[in-house]
């Protein structure tokens, strides 16, 4: 059998776990993570390479029900048309649990049929019993090639996943170099490290109103690299909680994101951080386009 080569689309809710699994396939944190949903906003591409196949993992927003601003209907439209790409195979990642009739219903509407699918249940370690009724239920309501149970936390059916959408990839020459992870840039990986600590920090609205923009990335040899990263906010009261009393917060931000992305990058960096209002931003397609988010 000769090399393997294609694309393969995450998909499913928000907070089914996506990005963990990403990371988890790769063995390498690429996507970010948090408890809270609607984390993801790009389509992040991480490139998998073997000895006999490459595979490209394309991370994609959750499948998020009734969108109320232009960001999260942007956000569907990208998950959504990742759904209808020529990709040559879908991992659908849910909840250990009974498929819901209208997510079905919605997911086989938007989904290019000619596209095999895998349904992968996630958070098995959660769930002491009943996963072989759940894993038939899904069988039945998708008829997938496969359904297999994984704990993209703990790693468990990790490489049972991996063999299945191995399986489904077509033979041809790779199509990225084999030394890459990704197609995206350090600096897009910064500003999604900071955007991370964010949502570690802070709860409630503020990390869904904030967008990070690297206005500076300059690499020095002989001292560390300098960064300047503006945050976006849509109020000067989200500008406050950020900033904290006498600076407390931005100074925190500061610290975990400059130690995570140093960690990242494997070398040291000065990061400079600036908090800016940009009023009612996540409704505003100028500026949903300035951040980069249609792509």
């Amino acid at each position: 059998m000769g090399f393997k080569s294609g694309f393969a689309v995450l998909a499913g809710r928000p907070n089914a776990g996506k990005s963990t699994l990403l990371n988890a396939l790769l063995g390498s944190k690429l996507s970010i993570v948090s408890a809270k949903p609607q984390t993801t906003r790009h389509k992040i591409l991480g490139i998998l390479n073997g000895p006999d196949f490459q595979i490209c993992l394309l991370d994609t927003p959750g499948l998020l029900v009734g969108p109320q601003d232009d960001l999260r209907k942007t956000l569907l439209k990208t998950a959504r048309n990742a759904l209808r790409s020529d990709a040559d195979a879908v991992v659908l990642l849910v909840d250990p649990a009974a498929p819901d009739p209208d997510f079905v219903s919605e997911l086989s509407a938007l989904k290019n049929p000619e596209i095999p699918l895998i349904v992968a249940v996630n958070k098995s370690d959660l769930k002491a019993s009943g996963l072989a009724d759940v894993e038939a239920a899904w069988a039945k309501a998708l008829s997938p090639k496969a359904v297999l149970s994984v704990s993209a936390l703990k790693g468990n059916g990790i490489p049972a996943l991996l063999e299945a959408v191995k399986a489904l990839m077509p033979e041809g020459e790779p199509f990225y170099d084999r030394d890459n992870l990704s197609d995206r840039y350090e600096r897009f990986f910064v500003s999604e490290i900071i955007r991370e600590k964010i949502f570690e920090l802070f709860e409630e609205e503020v990390p869904h109103a904030c967008a990070v923009q690297i206005e500076l990335f300059r690499e020095a040899k002989g001292r560390p690299d300098e960064i300047m990263a503006s945050v976006f906010v849509e109020r000067d009261s989200q500008k406050g909680i950020l900033i904290g009393k006498a600076g407390r917060m931005i100074r925190e931000l500061s610290e975990r994101s400059t130690r995570a992305v140093e960690a990242f990058l494997g070398r040291r960096v000065r990061l400079e951080l600036q908090i800016k209002v940009r009023k009612d931003w996540r409704r505003d397609p100028r500026s949903l386009k300035e951040f980069g988010y249609f792509e």
